[in-house]
């Protein structure tokens, strides 16, 4: 049986930013029970990133599982639902439930942009401050840290601050599905359109 590609993420992009703290994704996910592993030491849920731009979701704890999907996209926020000692179950932004190894993960804190519309990115955390860009959904932000309801945020070399409802793998929050349509379809979107931030005047 072939891996299915994941090709919605292929249109992402992550810029990235030195010195970014690793442990922005690791807070506790608001609304649901966290423990904390005996293997990792960290929170479960938690937000990660992949460190690789090729990585296999297998459908088990073990090289000897198949493939159910191999992830195209670098900086890919993904949450870690549950743990083994080498193995991690994450939970992908449509969804889906896969185990990665874990040293594919631990990149750089980041997050996907969704929503039905441009997701406005502000000069400061204050959301009536001056909109100096807009992001559409799709893209994938390297995160710089977050106040309690809204992210700063790095991506194609503008930063700025955004409301962290449309920030899928902000810490601090519950996300839901990421709806998108048709994914053997989205191996055409343009990615230039994806990867639009369009600077406001």
């Amino acid at each position: 049986m072939f891996a299915k590609l994941k090709s919605l993420f292929l249109a992402s992009l992550m810029i990235s930013l030195p010195s970014v703290a690793q442990s922005a994704n690791q807070g506790p996910v608001t609304g649901q029970a966290v423990r904390i592993s005996a293997f990792s030491g960290l929170p479960v849920p938690r937000f990660e990133s992949l460190k690789y731009s090729a990585v296999h979701g297998r459908t088990g704890p073990s090289l000897e599982y198949p493939v159910a999907w191999r992830y195209e996209r670098r900086g890919l926020p993904v949450m870690v639902v549950r743990e083994t000692r080498d193995w991690r179950m994450v939970r992908d932004p449509s969804g889906d439930e896969v185990w990665m190894h874990e040293r594919t993960l631990g990149g750089q804190p980041s997050v996907m942009i969704h929503g039905s519309d441009l997701v406005d990115l502000h000069r400061s955390s204050n959301s009536e401050s001056r909109v100096v860009a807009r992001m559409e959904s799709g893209a994938i932000a390297t995160l710089i840290g977050c106040e309690e309801t809204m992210c700063e945020v790095y991506i194609n070399h503008r930063r700025g601050w955004a409301d962290k409802t449309y920030l899928w793998g902000a810490p601090g929050t519950a996300p839901s599905v990421v709806a998108f349509d048709d994914e053997d379809d989205l191996g055409d979107i343009n990615a230039d359109m994806a990867l639009q931030v369009a600077a406001v005047n």
